[in-house]
């Protein structure tokens, strides 16, 4: 969406880069939280702005990727009308292999793990009845800087990375959804002063959770029309 960030004929939406942030409460106890994250990062096919694409946590992280990464890698590619169909096929094979080769790229750089490909016999990419597929894959990344830990991938893809209590929002960058586990009454007003987060929870609830009497991004009505206000007085008769 680059190109068109400066147009303002254009009304951006995505990439969502939607997270989940675990408090220092709260990640002593993380395989309490492993169905939110899992249901955050895979639901609707991963492919959502509001699917998290990056968790973040204190302490515990190492363990809470690998065992995330168990969890996401039961998820298998089905026929497409296969009632438990859980992914979503790309429309072909060579665009499942240019993603896939792209995050093997940032891989080889250093700094980061995909904890999934211990549980794949074969490669990212599988065909099911013709259709091309990217298995869910778990990064574990030693810093927020990396660049996995910065990308969003239309499947089941997150990073996860350990951050200080102290710069879980400061670093968090832009984030469309954010879940955030914590009874911390100080983080939860630092999230709630960011101004890079547009969707808050607070709790056990998914990112891609939707309402629709919430929206996010503005609308089309705020692009294409101008608010405004009008008083007038009645006149004597």
């Amino acid at each position: 969406v680059s190109p068109w960030r400066g147009d303002p004929r254009i009304e951006i939406h995505g990439p969502g880069w939607s997270k989940v942030v675990l408090g220092a409460d709260a990640a002593a106890d993380w395989r309490r939280h492993l169905d939110v994250i899992v249901t955050s990062i895979a639901e609707n096919g991963g492919r959502s702005c509001v699917n998290a694409s990056g968790i973040r946590t204190p302490a515990h992280g190492r363990e809470m990727a690998a065992a995330l990464a168990e969890r996401l890698a039961a998820i298998e590619p089905r026929a497409l009308d296969d009632p438990e169909a859980a992914l979503a096929p790309f429309p072909s094979r060579a665009a499942a292999e240019r993603l896939s080769a792209a995050i093997d790229r940032q891989l080889q750089g250093g700094g980061a793990e995909d904890l999934t490909a211990r549980y794949r016999p074969g490669g990212r990419v599988v065909e099911v009845d013709g259709c091309a597929f990217l298995l869910p894959t778990l990064v574990w990344c030693e810093d927020a800087a990396h660049p996995l830990a910065q990308a969003e991938y239309p499947f089941p893809f997150a990073a996860v990375v350990e951050q200080r209590d102290d710069e879980l929002v400061e670093r968090l960058g832009p984030s469309l959804a954010v879940t955030a586990i914590t009874d911390d009454s100080q983080l939860r007003r630092r999230l709630l002063a960011s101004p890079h987060i547009q969707r808050l929870r607070f709790g056990s609830i998914p990112t891609c959770r939707v309402a629709w009497d919430q929206p996010h991004e503005g609308n089309l009505f705020e692009h294409l029309y101008r608010r405004r206000a009008l008083d007038v007085a009645e006149t004597a008769a």
